[in-house]
């Protein structure tokens, strides 16, 4: 089973690297030349305005790029991320409760017609283990995920003793996408997309110790069953200090990601 896993790790890091990467520097390089050749002329009006957009590109081009980036660095070590990891005890409402509120924010900010809600059964904490960082890596690839499908998905989080449940009103996931989720089994047309979101959700989930199942829908519906609670007096254990960085991180990981989002909607 860990060389199955291995083995899809590695086709991760060859199919998801190299087919993101290549599309992101030929749309650059290509880009670049457009620009280089105008430069070499006297500039109309409308050619400063063909400039002029030319660079707009070329910025989400290298924004789409620093996100693809970090994105690397986790599939780079998703091989070793479930033994390197030591999850700790979390609220993970508090968490969740954290991300939508940023989300919102963000959403109001700019006008983005998503929608999320978090559904707590009538709990006020829900006590888990778990990694703020890879929480962070698991929601914005989920977030990226729905809303490149759908910018203006309604998402839930729903959470209960034991599970934390994501769904979106979207087309859901093909088959091959579940079994990718599930059992670590690429196909032609996965390696051929050069996608990471897929088996980083999957590194992100088996590294905090949490397991995945693929629900019905309709729509997307990822399903995590959380380790046993530890005792709620084992929660309070980041100085006030380490949360404000946490939520520093974490605010501007999921604006890098919105704001990736936007400018692929204006291209």
């Amino acid at each position: 089973m860990e060389e199955k896993q291995s083995k899809a790790d590695l086709l991760a890091l060859r199919g998801g690297l190299r087919g993101r990467f290549r599309r992101v520097f030929d749309g650059m390089e290509n880009a670049f030349e457009v620009l280089l050749d105008q430069l070499e002329h006297p500039l109309s009006p409308a050619d400063r305005a063909g400039m002029a957009q030319l660079v707009r590109d070329m910025q989400t081009q290298l924004l789409g790029a620093r996100r693809l980036g970090d994105q690397a660095s986790d599939a780079a070590t998703a091989a070793v991320l479930h033994s390197t990891c030591v999850p700790r005890p979390i609220d993970l409402l508090s968490q969740l409760g954290e991300i939508c509120d940023i989300l919102r924010e963000e959403a109001a900010r700019y006008d983005l017609p998503f929608t999320i809600e978090l559904q707590t059964a009538g709990q006020s904490v829900l006590p888990t283990v778990g990694d703020a960082a890879l929480l962070n890596g698991l929601m914005t690839n989920l977030i990226s995920n729905t809303l490149s499908a759908d910018p203006g998905a309604c998402i839930t989080l729903h959470c209960e003793p034991g599970l934390f449940c994501y769904r979106d009103n979207g087309p859901g996931l093909p088959p091959d996408a579940k079994a990718l989720l599930t059992d670590g089994c690429w196909s032609a047309r996965l390696l051929y997309a050069g996608g990471l979101g897929l088996p980083l959700i999957a590194a992100y989930t088996k590294a905090m110790g949490w397991s995945l199942a693929v629900g019905p829908g309709p729509g997307t519906e990822l399903r995590f069953t959380l380790p046993p609670a530890p005792l709620l007096d084992d929660l309070m254990l980041e100085s006030p200090m380490e949360r404000m960085a946490e939520r520093q991180t974490r605010r501007l990981a999921l604006r890098r990601e919105l704001a990736v989002l936007r400018a692929q909607e204006l291209l």
